[in-house]
């Protein structure tokens, strides 16, 4: 069965990306907090609680998760002024579409990655195709209400960001042109099937995310294929990348 929107990202997060089971925001100093592992429902109340008292820095070592629920974080960051967001190790998904560009600085360690694979559809594709499958036309409408609140919120986001929204339209195309592995299952009895297809990011230059309006830039190299290759399986990450160039 085909899963859609929300619960389809979900499903490629924790099943395909993920390598830390355990999420968790805490307090690293005085002015640096801390996030580790994946973003969950509860992410958002975790990090209120650690933020009380105020922060400039934000560490951030994450595969992603609920892109929701990243979002509403991020937003909060952008309140708080002067803030630095430092990746070590990945920033991945999620983390990366909103968490890695939410202060007013981002800094990529060396051998860190920060990479998208695009966002959730837009309302109309998203109840076109769940009608298609005879779902249930209250939860079509309902969930189209809840997508387009979602990208209203996004939108607003990377307006104030500074970024281009298209970053996330890239993502997309950069790992749909990417080969990537399909495998299925089918029961010969009872006719039950599954598929999945293998993990792709996009992991664009920073000179490509500094067109896209990405604030104060700080890397310790613009890596080419090899080394980010390398950076990826230092880190945990089999997956296919492109480093293709839009801008």
């Amino acid at each position: 069965m085909k899963k859609h929107g929300f619960m389809a990202g979900i499903l490629i997060i924790t099943v395909l990306f993920s390598q830390c089971v355990w999420a968790g925001w805490t307090r690293s100093s005085g002015s640096t907090i801390r996030f580790e592992g994946d973003i969950e429902k509860g992410s958002y109340e975790q990090y209120l609680a650690v933020a009380r008292g105020g922060f400039t820095r934000v560490l951030l070592n994450s595969s992603g998760g609920y892109p929701s629920v990243a979002l509403k974080i991020a937003r909060d960051i952008q309140k708080h002024p002067d803030v630095e967001v430092d990746v070590k190790g990945v920033c991945v998904s999620a983390c990366a579409s909103y968490l890695a560009i939410a202060g007013q600085h981002l800094k990529i360690e060396c051998d860190s990655v920060v990479a998208w694979h695009g966002g959730l559809g837009n309302p109309e594709d998203e109840a076109r195709s769940m009608r298609a499958e005879n779902i249930p036309e209250g939860l079509v409408v309902a969930y189209a209400a809840w997508l387009k609140a979602f990208h209203a919120d996004e939108s607003d986001f990377y307006v104030r960001a500074g970024v281009d929204i298209a970053l996330l339209a890239d993502s997309e195309k950069a790992v749909s042109a990417l080969d990537l592995d399909e495998s299925y299952t089918l029961d010969a009895v009872t006719g039950e099937y599954s598929y999945s297809t293998s993990a792709g990011v996009w992991v664009p230059s920073m000179r490509s995310l500094k067109k896209y309006g990405v604030k104060d830039l700080k890397y310790c190299r613009d890596d080419g294929a090899t080394e980010i290759g390398k950076a990826l399986k230092k880190n945990g990450y089999s997956v296919k990348f492109s480093t293709a160039t839009f801008h």
